[in-house]
This record gives structure tokens, C-alpha cells and sequence, in this order.
């Protein structure tokens, strides 16, 4: 292991966009010794090793390559989690880490809790994660060395985890330019749902509504500035968000129906052309964002 190194060998389970950029980042700081990709599509991991994301590729939790990880990250969907660890338990280290970076935390904990019957002492050595970075584009090809400098990555470690197992997962993620908070899982996945992925709802359902129109694809052709910046985030993976609203439904369908209550009010003003209304409800908004400063 080189001097500096945080992990001598770790197994990306998952070499996409959040994935990918993590064995970038870690290989160019020099956190990592030596990095193992695994993809449920091998072509996927293959493209991997092409781009220099990974050292060596595997096929599955039969590969003996994996007798001396000491980390494991996951950047898989959520739903994957449980039968993909059910898979590689077996044949990782009993003391290896295993740290992910998905967007939901309630979920997962509630999973660790199954699994640790089965795998006694897994939730010492699981350390929950959420790196606040990402982007519209998925697959090894639109990984980056920098994605996550100066971008804002949350730990949410439970009762059980181990101490020094903790400090090096925040050093491994400070090492690669995150910076670092941490908060429990319920209030996590409360927060998040609001600041993200409403927004993401919100912005699926706004392409999904104007293609419906007859001239839909034809109003388009004619967006301008806002049209890009607001649905944006439409275009990213819907298999990844599809798990996310359906993991973290509740926090996610308590703000729907406070948005659902708003729009309700603006609709009612514009109806009766009540323009104070209006003012006062855009006003509240604009006055926020305008002094908003972003992390």
C-alpha cells in the first residue's frame, strides 16, 4: 500500500457515474493501492478498465481476487443492495468496510438490520453515505477525478458502527475534496427529500406533462435558458430516481402534498385574479432565492 493510502485493495460494486468518479478521485490522490470494479453488466466494468477507472475487472463473487479487499463501495441503486451483498458477504473479509453512496439512508439501515443475522457484525463495518454530487449523464464515460471536490458528502453512521472503521471512511471521503457532515438517517432522508428529490420529481413530471400536449415536442424546439436549467435533472437515470421516490416515499409524499397546496393557492389566484396573492407567494420565493447561497 503507498504511503497515504487509505485501502490497499477496494471492490467498486457499481462503476457509473458516482462509482467511477470515487476510483478516479481515489487512484489520483493515492487513497487507494489497487481498485476492483464489479458491474451486473460485465461489459459495463469492462468499459471501466478501458477508461483507467478501475485496475482489474470481475465477473462475480467467485473471483479469488477478492481475498484481500478491505473496502467495499457501493454505488448501485438501493433496491440492489440486499441481493448484491447476499452475493459477496460470503467471500469478502470478515473486517473489510463497506461504505455506499446513495441517496436514501432510512432504507438501507432497515435492510443492514436483516442482513445482520445472517452476516453478524455488518453494521459495525457499514458505514451509510451520501456524497451531494452527481449529474444528468450515468455510465463509467461521464465519471470524474473531481466530482466530489468541495461538494458536500453526509455520513449517517448508526449506533453500531465501528469508531475507527468511521474515521476512515470521513478520511477516504475528505481525501477525495468532499466536505463532510454527518446526521442520522430519518432526518437525512427528510431533508433530502425536500432539496432533492422533489425537485427531481418535479422535473420529470414537467417534461412528462408538456410531451403530452399535442405540440409538446414543438413548444420544446423553442426553450430557452429556463427550459434548460429546469429539467436539467430530467434527464438523469430513471431507474435510479424510480428507487429513490419509492425508498424514501414518505418523506417524499409529505412535501408533494405541501407543493400540491402551494400550486393549489397560486392556481386559486390566478382564477381570481387576485394579483396580492400572487406577489406575496412569488415575492416569498424570490426574496429566498435571491440570497441563497449554495455549499
Amino acid at each position: 500500500m503507498g504511503k497515504g493510502a487509505i485501502f490497499n485493495r477496494m471492490l467498486a460494486i457499481g462503476v457509473g457515474l458516482i462509482g467511477g468518479s470515487v476510483c478516479l478521485a481515489a487512484k489520483k490522490k493515492g487513497l487507494v493501492g489497487h481498485v476492483l470494479g464489479y458491474s451486473r453488466k460485465l461489459e459495463t466494468a469492462h468499459e471501466a478498465l478501458g477508461l483507467g477507472i478501475v485496475d482489474e475487472c470481475i465477473a462475480g463473487p467467485g473471483d479469488s481476487n477478492l481475498r484481500n479487499v478491505d473496502a467495499v463501495v457501493l454505488s448501485i441503486p438501493v433496491r440492489q443492495y440486499k441481493q448484491v451483498l447476499t452475493r459477496f458477504l460470503p467471500v469478502l473479509p470478515p473486517n473489510c468496510l463497506i461504505f455506499d453512496a446513495g441517496s436514501t439512508k432510512s432504507d438501507v439501515a432497515l435492510m443492514l438490520n436483516d442482513l445482520e443475522q445472517q452476516f453478524p457484525g455488518l453494521k459495525s463495518r457499514f458505514v451509510l453515505v451520501h456524497p451531494i454530487a452527481g449529474g444528468e449523464s450515468h455510465g463509467p464515460s461521464a465519471a470524474a477525478a473531481d466530482l466530489f471536490e468541495g461538494r458536500n458528502c453526509v455520513l449517517c453512521p448508526l449506533p453500531q458502527t465501528n469508531a475507527a472503521g468511521l474515521k476512515k471512511v470521513e478520511n477516504f471521503w475528505a481525501g477525495i475534496g468532499a466536505k463532510l457532515s454527518t446526521m442520522n438517517a430519518m432526518d437525512h432522508d427528510e431533508m433530502f427529500g425536500a432539496v432533492s428529490h422533489l425537485p427531481h420529481l418535479l422535473a420529470f413530471s414537467y417534461v412528462s406533462s408538456v410531451l403530452a400536449h399535442p405540440k409538446g415536442a414543438e413548444f420544446m424546439k423553442e426553450g430557452g435558458a429556463g427550459y434548460r436549467d429546469f429539467t436539467r435533472i430530467a434527464a438523469s437515470s430513471p431507474e435510479m430516481w424510480a428507487d429513490i421516490f419509492q425508498n424514501n416515499s414518505e418523506a417524499l409524499l409529505s412535501m408533494l402534498s405541501g407543493f400540491e397546496s402551494n400550486i393549489a393557492s397560486l392556481r386559486a389566484a390566478i382564477e381570481s385574479n387576485d394579483r396580492a396573492t400572487l406577489e406575496r407567494i412569488l415575492g416569498q420565493a424570490s426574496e429566498y432565492r435571491s440570497h441563497w447561497k449554495h455549499n
